[in-house]
């Protein structure tokens, strides 16, 4: 073979190539549609269930080992209270930030820590945790 025809069968596969058609994609199954993720909304009065602690108080506690029921209210205006059931309870209250980190949804409460929060995927459970500080987390399911 000359060089001509190496030329010649260059352009036809290079012509080829360029006029190929991409391969045919799978036509969408009716009912396959995905829903698309939902903004976490954690506005709302939260009733705390469980805190997970660590250290010298090692070990989970929930209002009926305490004796104390706390709600929780979280305000679109980012200010919060936490209200107890518990006499001589401290109240606690004041603003809270959320903002995300490089992987990690997270909740400051007036200049405490940062806390990592998670929404359960039905919305109803709220985990605040500092575990990543090798502290506690909490557990909160949304009030009716």
């Amino acid at each position: 073979m000359n060089s001509k025809h190496i030329v010649f069968f260059l352009v036809l596969i290079i012509s080829g190539v360029m006029v190929a058609k991409p391969p045919k994609m799978p036509k969408p199954v009716k009912g396959t549609w995905v829903e698309p993720a939902k903004p976490k909304v954690i506005y709302g009065n939260w009733k705390w269930i469980e805190t997970n602690c660590c250290g010298l108080r090692n070990g989970i506690s929930n209002p009926t080992s305490t004796a104390d029921s706390i709600t929780l209210v979280l305000r679109k205006d980012n200010t919060f209270d936490e209200q107890h059931t518990k006499n001589n309870a401290l109240p606690r209250s004041g603003n809270f930030l959320l903002f995300r980190d490089a992987e990690h949804d997270m909740v400051q409460f007036n200049d405490e820590r940062p806390a990592r929060y998670t929404l359960s995927a039905s919305g109803d459970t709220l985990t605040i945790s500092w575990k990543y500080l090798e502290l506690q987390s909490e557990k909160y399911i949304r009030a009716k």
